[in-house]
């Protein structure tokens, strides 16, 4: 979709070091990505600041977000610089058509209207706070009221800001359910200036998702390369827009978050594969279980062997008494109770017996079913995840 239609503007593109906030914004952005719910890219300095794409049961929806700092921290925003709306006017038809065209809301609006339907919402997010007749005209619009003089200004003078992108005057209502779609982040902690801010939300967020208690030095290892990954996708012009000169130019996805994080993509693919809606975290954990006990190759194929034991699991669960399932969990969870005292890294030769004891007792319990060393094993590292998150 985003190919399909010229983007306002690209000369942002070209000039990366005056937005370094709109570079911590699309960062910060860009994690909810590990989050493996329904945020799936982010683009670029495209369109505008930032581009968030939503994925759902009937396809995608864009965020659009213009991301606006002001020095002056006492400062608050009026309706002339945000909307072009002059507030002391008392002859509302006195209003300006072009300046609201042209406001920075006005240029949020137009997204409502380019992509209809694909549009999910557009954000203005700033490290400050607005005036009063501003919040009173965004309160007017949430609550659906629109009775505020200036909601009636937006909703009379809609079709004239943008004759060109709309083919079939838009009726109230539908001009009504566009100006909806306005949404506000104010006094945004990591816009503020200096890297306070920033850091600890972002290696908050890292950990939340991915599981992954970083020292300070790989904090800023990682935040500064997702950073020089934002710039990268944020500069040049895009020649040709296509699918895919938009994914390689301005696009982030999880494949570029998990190189930024050294997690095995090849684990997170077995793992999403085998229905775990937690893989991110699940491939950092038992990835770096491994690598503490010197053994980072066998990352794939333990996640394979874990991806096993849950599809057994799930296969089993109706089929096998429980009492029997608690059992045999019970058993691997001891077992890997015993494997971790006195620290939490996993080497896998040392493994070899007790899941060959393991196997033998049960296969002598009668409780082996259909059972073996490897789904053993995946049962360790389903049990090891399971006590991490």
């Amino acid at each position: 979709m985003l190919e399909t239609k010229k983007p306002r503007e690209q000369s942002g593109r070209d000039s990366f070091s005056r937005y370094r906030a709109q570079v911590r914004s699309a960062a910060i952005a860009s994690l909810s990505i590990l989050e493996g719910d329904d945020v799936d890219r982010v683009y670029c300095d495209l369109h505008d600041d930032f581009v968030v794409r939503k994925k759902n049961s009937s396809g995608y929806s864009y965020v659009f977000y213009q991301v606006k700092t002001m020095g002056k921290k006492n400062h608050n925003w009026t309706l002339n610089e945000l909307f072009g709306l002059r507030g002391t006017l008392k002859d509302q038809n006195q209003q300006s058509t072009d300046k609201i065209k042209n406001s920075f809301i006005g240029k949020l609006l137009l997204h409502t209207v380019v992509f209809d339907q694909y549009c999910n919402s557009v954000v203005f997010q700033t490290n400050i706070h607005n005036a009063n007749d501003v919040e009173n005209l965004l309160t007017d619009i949430e609550d659906g009221e629109f009775q505020n003089k200036f909601s009636e200004v937006l909703i009379n003078r809609f079709n004239n800001c943008f004759p060109d992108e709309i083919v079939t005057e838009l009726s109230p209502d539908e001009i009504k359910e566009r100006l909806s779609k306005l949404k506000f982040e104010t006094d945004v902690q990591y816009l503020k200036n200096g890297d306070d801010n920033f850091e600890p939300l972002a290696r908050d967020k890292i950990y939340k998702f991915s599981e992954v208690d970083l020292l300070h030095t790989e904090s800023k290892e990682i935040l500064m390369k997702l950073l020089e990954l934002v710039e990268r996708k944020s500069s040049g012009v895009i020649a040709e827009l296509t699918s895919e000169s938009i994914e390689e130019f301005a696009g982030i996805s999880i494949d570029d978050l998990l190189s930024i994080l050294s997690i095995s993509k090849d684990a997170y693919d077995n793992l999403l594969k085998g229905g775990d809606n937690k893989a991110i975290k699940s491939a950092s954990i038992i990835q770096r279980t491994l690598t503490t006990a010197g053994g980072s190759e066998e990352v794939e194929y333990c996640s394979r062997c874990k991806t096993n034991w849950d599809l057994w699991l799930r296969k089993n669960r109706h089929v096998i008494l429980e009492f029997e399932l608690q059992s045999i969990t019970s058993q691997i969870k001891q077992l890997l109770n015993d494997l971790t005292q006195g620290g939490n890294s996993i080497n896998l030769v040392k493994l070899s017996k007790p899941i060959k004891d393991l196997v033998r007792e049960l296969t002598e319990e009668d409780q082996i079913y259909d059972l073996n060393h490897e789904l053993i094993l995946g049962g360790i590292f389903a049990e090891l995840v399971k006590g991490k998150s």
